[in-house]
């Protein structure tokens, strides 16, 4: 845009004609290629995907997946090719973008070859189209190292164009990630573990390396990023299609989604009602998760009924009580519903299946909520605290005097000394106690809810 153009549109916003002309031709002239290259890439990915499912070609999987692994380090060398040749930035970076992307895709496929032959707790049947067969274990130990070792350097050095400052650290998530997929099993229980721990891992890396360095935040950085926890959907969705899902499984997807949706699903809305809202779907569904789990583990170990109720309650609260120190705009609510939560299921197992244990657990509960009420000085806390307590104690004291008999002239006169002892302190700290009460009253009343 020349000066006479630029001092138009100070004047006029929307400028003269051949001003706005003089700046949609450049747009226009590069829509053709950004049109084509999105085209391209598209192609591409489709290729690589459709790979998986393999009853295509001619040669064995092990030929496939040269193929495949050939067809990666090309888009590599198409990349080299526009940058250093061509010079072109754009064109180099969708094509070692989509290198990174096609690399779930070979450690998928090696990873199945390896499963062929070294299947941990059995060979689950596959559907034909995406059955790979390594012809010998040997030859699936070696394809799978050389096609680790092939491309580790083609993933370090796309990363570099994308993000280059944490390129090292990029890699690294990404790769680990993806040697997850090699693990030789397809139960759904330890696919959910390995899963879990992918994500926790990458959530750590994200927290502590991504997230603050401003090199990440173009959008080759955001996409780079985002290609990191592609391993980890590849393993569920392997899972959640191909095999059947079981309850560790579904807790686990359940426990993922909510870790991720509690500290990353705030970001996508400066609401601070809608962050709020986020997070509270995200914490129902790490305690939906929980209950997958309290079931596995009641029926494992064959527990009685008075335990299922503390099973499924106490960690609830716990959780919610972890996750307050994380929640947007302050905790409170989150710990009361822990207190309120964790109360009610202690309180309503003692009252279901009344015994020493249930005694024991309601009152520990409760002591600890009261305590904590009291140092955080929250009321809401503090008197649900102070209810569970007088509960327990209430039981206690019923059990007591179950062995206490009034007819009996001897405890009878133990009862009537102890009454008069008990009036003689009354009397004797009366006014202590009418002090402590109007000071701790007031210090209530300073407290929140």
């Amino acid at each position: 845009m020349n000066d006479q153009c630029a001092q138009k549109f100070v004047t006029d916003p929307h400028g003269p004609k051949e001003c706005r002309e003089d700046i949609e031709e450049p747009y226009r002239g590069n829509l053709l290629p950004r049109i084509l290259r999105i085209l391209g890439a598209g192609i591409i990915f489709s290729c690589a995907s459709i790979f998986l499912f393999q009853r295509w070609g001619v040669g064995n999987d092990i030929q496939r997946y040269l193929l495949l692994l050939a067809f990666t380090a090309v888009l590599t060398a198409g990349g080299f090719f526009c940058a250093l040749k061509l010079k072109e930035s754009k064109g180099a970076r969708t094509l070692l973008a989509l290198t990174l992307a096609v690399t779930p895709v070979n450690f998928a496929v090696l990873g199945a070859l390896i499963y062929s032959q070294f299947p941990m707790g059995g060979a689950s049947p596959m559907p034909t189209f995406a059955t790979w067969v390594a012809p010998t274990p040997e030859s699936a130990i070696i394809i799978a190292v050389a096609g680790a070792v092939a491309l580790a350097p083609l993933c370090y050095i796309s990363f570099l164009t994308m993000g280059r400052y944490r390129a090292r650290s990029l890699s690294a998530c990404f790769f680990l990630g993806n040697l997850a997929l090699l693990v030789p099993t397809r139960q759904p229980d330890p696919v959910g573990i390995l899963m879990v721990l992918s994500v926790i891992g990458l959530t750590w890396c994200e927290l502590r390396f991504f997230k603050s360095e401003i090199t990440l935040k173009t959008w080759e950085g955001r996409f780079a990023r985002m290609l990191t926890w592609a391993p980890p959907l590849l393993l569920v969705g392997r899972t959640g299609y191909f095999y059947y899902r079981s309850e560790v499984f579904s807790g686990c997807v359940l426990a993922a989604a909510a870790l991720l949706g509690f500290i990353f699903m705030p970001l996508l809305t400066r609401k601070l009602h809608a962050q709020k809202m986020l997070q509270g779907m995200s914490a129902i569904a790490g305690i939906a998760s929980w209950l997958f789990f309290a079931d596995v583990i009641s029926r494992a170990l064959s527990l009685d009924r008075h335990w299922l109720l503390p099973l499924c309650t106490l960690p609830v609260a716990t959780l919610l009580f972890s996750i307050s120190f994380q929640a947007i705009g302050g905790g409170a609510f989150y710990r009361r519903s822990a207190a309120l939560i964790a109360l009610l299921g202690v309180t309503a197992n003692l009252f279901l299946y009344a015994g020493l244990f249930a005694s024991f657990i309601c009152l520990a509960t409760a002591v600890l909520v009261l305590v904590y009420g009291f140092i955080v000085e929250q009321r809401f806390i503090f008197f649900s605290g102070l209810a569970g307590v007088i509960v327990g104690l209430a039981y206690h004291l019923k059990f007591a005097l179950s062995f206490y008999s009034l007819v009996n002239w001897g405890t009878l006169a133990i009862t009537g000394v102890a009454i008069v002892i008990l009036a003689s302190v009354v009397e004797r700290q009366q006014g202590r106690m009418r002090e402590n009460i109007q000071l701790y009253r007031k210090r209530f009343q300073s407290w929140s809810n």
